[in-house]
């Protein structure tokens, strides 16, 4: 694995001016709002349009996959270090504060002036990035607030009633983050491998939806940490504020494949990802480099499986496809405007093939270490790689026929 300096990541990934990106022009937010969008689909609805006595679809299924969502929505609510909270949480946290309830362990919080001696970033680091472990992140990297990601404007919607008229109109707000914040501390949480064999089915969205969980959790600690020691933050929970792909690429997480998604060395694209960002001094990160560009120009099997098309074949460019894209990056962009139509048509339940056909998606295992470490090394062997992949039958979904007795969880 190689580091890269900055000027070296630059040269290898950005290909034009890249300006600050709108969050209202995100997939998910894009038909709250966009007529001509709209236009092309009746409903957006992102739920899967199959019967209970469908494979994969059962009740129990569908409870494996759902059971996460109070508990990540009600964290997502109480999230409310950021520049431009949005009005559910402004609620929330105002019935909150109008209750006044006796927090539990308030007594042995630090006073409120306590401010740590941040003079050493790197102890600060090391031991930032212990406390983000063991509040769940499986990796954990830093970089500094490169202001390219950050939104130029935060969109408050609702993206479970994204399409439909049962919601209050978005309101897009202009965000600028204060130069005290200098860095972020990005984050990745590992989805269960297993799980995301059983595409087109609620199996493989329950570990999407722990992933997302997760993040939640780990972000709310992580914050509250911080601040306890003195410190500002801006939890991002929820994918808010800015992009995270070349933040976590800049925190040395990983690299971006044709998929559009980060692959790290550990779990290739088979992650979650979050940030933190902070006014506190710490010591960055250096971007790595691990034979990924290279691979994916020989494999394209995330291309091949796609069910809507919507990954691009060939060489890397720097144009965008559609609104939803960022220009000036050099990269594979993806046409969301293809896959989210998909996620609202398809009688599958959505997608992720291609984290799951992806073959850096296998777990960490000396073998698949092995085959990484020829990819890195030795590019030539790609397209062999790419063969023996296929040929062992990896990517292809697994049936859920027998899936609770297969099934045998890992306790985290």
């Amino acid at each position: 694995m190689k580091k890269l300096t900055m000027e070296e990541w630059e040269k290898k990934y950005i290909a034009g001016n890249v300006g600050r990106f709108d969050q209202k022009n995100i997939m998910f937010a894009r038909p709250d709002w966009d007529e001509e969008l709209k236009a092309r689909l009746d409903d957006w609805f992102m739920g899967a349009k199959v019967g209970y006595d469908q494979l994969g679809w059962s009740i129990e299924e569908r409870a494996l996959s759902t059971a996460q969502v109070p508990l990540r929505g009600l964290m997502g609510l109480a999230s409310h270090r950021k520049p431009n909270p949005s009005r559910q949480t402004k609620a929330f946290m105002k019935a909150m504060a109008d209750l006044k309830p006796q927090m539990p362990g308030g007594a042995k919080k630090p006073p409120e002036d306590a401010k740590i001696d941040a003079s050493d970033p790197q102890r600060t680091s090391s031991i930032l990035k212990k406390v983000a472990t063991y509040y769940g992140a499986d990796l954990v990297g830093i970089c500094r607030l490169d202001r390219r990601w950050v939104y130029s404007d935060s969109y408050d919607y609702n993206p479970y009633l994204a399409g439909t008229t049962e919601k209050p109109i978005g309101l897009s707000t202009p965000q600028e983050i204060p130069e005290e914040f200098q860095y972020a501390i990005v984050m990745a949480f590992e989805m269960d491998y297993d799980l995301l064999q059983y595409v087109g089915s609620a199996v493989y969205g329950a570990a999407t939806g722990f992933g997302y969980s997760r993040m939640a959790i780990t972000n709310s600690y992580l914050s509250e940490y911080i601040t306890n020691i003195g410190f500002k933050v801006i939890n991002c929970t929820t994918n808010d504020v800015a992009l995270t792909i070349p933040m976590a690429m800049q925190a040395g997480l990983g690299d971006v494949g044709r998929n559009g998604l980060l692959v790290t060395p550990e779990f290739g694209p088979r992650v979650r990802l979050s940030k933190v960002i902070t006014n506190l001094p710490l010591e960055v990160d250096s971007p790595i480099e691990f034979g990924v560009t290279e691979f994916c120009v020989a494999c394209e099997k995330c291309a091949d499986h796609c069910p809507s098309d919507s990954i691009i074949s060939g060489d890397r460019i720097s144009e965008p496809l559609n609104a939803s894209n960022v220009g000036g990056e050099l990269k594979w962009p993806v046409n969301c405007e293809t896959c989210r139509m998909y996620w609202s048509t398809s009688k599958k339940g959505g997608c992720n093939l291609c984290i799951s056909s992806c073959p850096y998606n296998k777990v960490n295992t000396w073998p698949h270490k092995i085959v990484r470490w020829v990819a890195e090394n030795a590019p030539w062997m790609d397209k062999l790689l790419v063969l023996g992949d296929d040929m062992l039958g990896y990517g292809k979904p697994r049936s859920t026929k027998n899936f609770w007795n297969e099934w045998k969880p890992k306790r985290r």
